[in-house]
């Protein structure tokens, strides 16, 4: 036990005054003559045993009231331990203190039947009342006080901390630097906030105490400081990061930093199992948002803080109960790459707290090459109605770009404005040149229709630039002028046919090919270079059937660029299903690195479209028509005349195929990004732009093909181009705050139970009961309040028992009856 006031205890000699009063000034008895001395003789020894033991109560009582006072304005704290009485402890001092009363009345009614004299009551009441007391307090102390003694006694033999007040303090302050401790709230970050209550309580900490101060980023190290102001200091300088580390690790960490101090403090005190300088702390200071925490913990913080309780741990929370936010997040384009005038689709997730408004305007800007905005359209206005809500944006790729930076973001001010803006980066490309080689012409025209349509030529808009030929024509064109061929319904290509396939393969270029028509040969499709690029060989024509009806469509590569939108839209997904089948090609699939994108329902589960890796570049193979003439179309499946799905089922795989999906151009914090960089535009150096037009100096291996970037971590548009060389070559990229930042839903305190441990720190939710807290892990527990209920209590046992000092039985009044006196 230790005292705040323990010059005080000197006042524990004033319970020596009631002693001496009543030695001192006890009374004489006075010498009265009287008759009938014979019975007040014999009453004598009674009242004077009964006298004397309301005495020495009534002194004890006062006496006990000095003491206590004087105890309890000198403050006494005891170590840190549950001394309340537990529940089955409150049951047992219950029926102890009824069994007493209840052998008090037995007594009494027993003594009533006995027919004593008055006199005889009177003393006999006494000494069950004596009797009653002392059994009562003895059953207590047996039944409720042995037990409450020996579990307390457990909790003190390894007490947390033993420091005074005026030890010295070594504590590691730990700043939750995420993006969400950025929400303003009373004209004051969170961050800011943070800093407030650390600053104030470190001005507090006792002389000779040491600070070390961490955030959450991962390169950070903790730092016992002993100068105070340079603390400070470093508490001011703090960032917040878009890639903190995780709480939890962050948190073992400085566990361990003050395991390591303690240990070399210890070494140089000579005492290796002997105590420690410094009374041990860690505070925590964070908005209590869940995501800073994994959950559940995988780094054993519990049984590191159950190994070492002399540390005590403080979490402060300086979060606010119900954010106001609205939030963008899951940004994603259809396309990262495109060509002048292709139009594409950005989608956005608008999600809103529950204090939040329900309505949000979004707007969409391009960047031009000087860095102006460009709007895009009018801004939308949002209806939250369920929490979150989906918004679709097209964007039509401008001319004679390289490239496209651009953001969306809210028009209305925010609490945490770190969310409400994304960024988002798509390349373009000329347009891709596509060779369609068919038997007859008209069999290639309703691929060409989709990929240009007629009315787009007769308007101007090109999308694909497409060439017809038929398969005698094949050999008069050379293949590397194109980035994509399409072999269609070609019955029997000869061997210089594949060859040339196969090489245009190899050096990047996309083939696609369509086994859709009864004419099909299937042992001129397998040749030595056919086995070489297709994904699988035809092996003969067979009805498509699922229990007597045609089959469907089945997506088998949910994660696919082609088949992507169709597993996760239900509306194109139920499109697509609606197209039946009648016949396909049974194949006989072929390489290792072939895959199956989507199959057919019928009873054998018959492969419908196949892609496989050739060299640099890929070919992808449809199993059934893609026409509708008579020798394949109708006669096979309706696909590519009742179901629009064929539409961006066709320009899906043609974006597969230039490989637009290759180049990812949208990163999350964190993620390294790799750009490759063709070799027909290799440099030396190059300078990467950063966010706030910083610019930093990069170089590329003579032996890599790509630039790779590991520290992108700040959201906004990056751009590079070659440092001091003659290539023209270009690229950019975003980068975005991770979406888990804007979840402001805040850690439970189960949760924090089950990484933590639940008797193993301390929550404070408002500051300013953070001292108090504090006092309580490095003194103990304060019983002044129970001292002052107890001095009430005294005071209260001595004014009745000095109110009732000479209390008498009430004597027997003679009753008077009508017309007659009773004596």
């Amino acid at each position: 036990m230790t005292l705040i006031n323990s010059s005080l205890l000197l006042g524990l000699m004033l319970a020596a005054i009631p002693v001496v009063l009543h030695m001192v000034m006890r009374a004489k008895p006075k010498k009265i003559e009287f008759p009938a001395l014979r019975l007040l003789k014999a009453r004598q020894p009674s009242n004077a045993r009964r006298m004397q033991l309301r005495h020495w109560m009534l002194l004890l009582l006062r006496a006990l009231l000095i003491a206590v006072l004087v105890l309890a304005i000198a403050r006494p704290s005891l170590p840190a331990a549950r001394y309340g009485l537990r529940w089955w402890e409150w049951c047992a001092m219950g029926a102890v203190v009824v069994a007493a009363f209840g052998v008090y009345r037995w007594l009494g009614k027993r003594d009533h039947a006995a027919h004593l004299s008055s006199h005889q009551l009177r003393d006999s009441r006494a000494r069950h009342r004596i009797f009653c007391v002392l059994g009562g307090l003895i059953g207590v102390l047996l039944a409720v006080g042995l037990p409450w003694g020996l579990r307390v006694k457990a909790e003190l033999l390894a007490p947390r901390n033993e420091a005074t007040e005026d030890i010295p303090v070594a504590v590691v302050f730990v700043f939750d630097t995420s993006l969400s401790m950025n929400y303003r709230h009373e004209n004051l970050t969170r961050l800011e906030k943070a800093r407030q209550v650390a600053a104030e309580y470190l001005s507090q900490l006792p002389s000779g105490s040491r600070v070390a101060v961490a955030g959450l980023d991962r390169e950070e190290e903790v730092v016992f400081q002993a100068d105070l102001a340079g603390a400070k200091s470093r508490m001011e300088s703090l960032e917040l990061t878009t890639v903190p580390e995780s709480m939890n690790a962050r948190l073992k960490n400085t566990i361990q930093s003050h395991i390591d101090d303690r240990d070399r403090v210890r070494e140089e005190l000579g005492t290796s199992d002997g105590g420690d300088l410094f009374a041990r702390e860690v505070c925590i200071l964070t908005d209590s948002s869940v995501t800073a925490w994994k959950s559940p913990d995988e780094s054993g913080l519990a049984d590191l803080l159950t190994q070492n309780d002399w540390l005590q741990v403080y979490l402060i929370d300086v979060g606010v109960a119900q954010p106001n936010n609205i939030s963008l997040s899951n940004l994603k384009l259809s396309d990262e790459t495109t060509a002048p005038g292709r139009p594409l689709q950005l989608n956005v997730t608008v999600s809103s707290t529950a204090a939040a408004s329900p309505n949000a305007i979004v707007e969409t800007f391009l960047l031009d090459q000087d860095g102006r905005e460009i709007r895009v359209g009018a801004p939308q206005r949002v209806a939250i109605e369920t929490g979150a809500a989906d918004l679709t944006v097209p964007i039509q790729a401008p001319e004679g770009q390289v490239f496209v930076n651009g953001f969306v973001r809210l028009s209305a001010s925010d609490p945490l404005p770190d969310d409400s803006i994304r960024y988002f980066s798509f390349g373009i490309r000329p347009r891709p040149k596509v060779l369609l080689i068919s038997d007859r012409l008209e069999e290639s025209y309703y691929l060409k229709n989709v990929l240009q349509p007629d009315e787009a030529d007769r308007l101007g808009w090109q999308f694909y630039d497409c060439t017809r030929i038929t398969t005698p024509q094949s050999s008069q064109y050379s293949f590397a002028n194109f980035d994509i061929v399409c072999v269609i319904n070609c019955s029997a290509p000869d061997a210089a046919f594949w060859t040339s396939v196969q090489r245009f393969a190899e050096s990047g270029g996309g083939v696609f090919v369509v086994a859709g028509a009864n004419g099909i040969q299937p042992e001129k499709w397998s040749t030595a270079d056919s086995r070489q690029v297709l994904p699988g060989l035809p092996i003969r024509a067979v009805p498509l059937r699922n229990a007597g009806n045609p089959a469907a469509l089945k997506v088998m590569a949910d994660q696919h660029s082609i088949t992507r939108r169709f597993a996760q839209d239900d509306e194109w997904r139920t499109e697509l299903s609606h197209a039946s089948f009648d016949r396909g090609w049974a194949v006989e699939t072929q390489g290792d690195a072939t895959s199956v994108l989507m199959q057919f329902t019928d009873v054998g589960d018959r492969p419908a479209m196949l892609e496989r890796r050739v060299g640099a570049g890929r070919c992808v193979m449809f199993t059934s028509a893609l026409d509708n003439l008579v020798s394949g179309g109708s006669l096979w499946n309706n696909l590519v005349i009742e179901n629009w799905a064929f539409l961006p089922l066709a320009d899906s795989i043609m974006q597969e195929l230039i490989g637009a999906s290759d180049q990812q151009r949208n990163f999350t914090a964190g993620k390294p990004i790799e750009i490759a960089v063709p070799a027909s535009q290799r440099f030396g150096q190059y300078l990467l732009r950063r966010p706030g037009f910083r610019q930093t100096r990069g170089e590329l291996p003579l032996e890599e093909s790509s630039i790779l970037i590991a520290d992108a971590d700040d959201p906004g548009a990056y751009g590079i181009r070659p440092f001091e060389s003659a290539s023209t070559f270009q690229s950019a990229f975003s980068v975005n705050m991770k979406d888990e930042e804007s979840d402001l839903s805040r850690i439970t305190k189960d949760q924090l139970d089950n990484i933590l441990g639940a008797d193993r720190y301390s929550m404070v939710t408002r500051p300013e009961e953070l001292q108090q807290i504090v006092r309580t892990g490095r003194l103990g527990i304060e019983v002044f309040p129970v001292l002052m209920g107890l001095v009430v209590l005294l005071f209260c046992a001595e004014h009745l028992m000095a109110n009732f000092f000479y209390d008498e039985d009430p004597v027997a009044r003679p009753s008077v009856t009508k017309g007659r006196t009773a004596t």
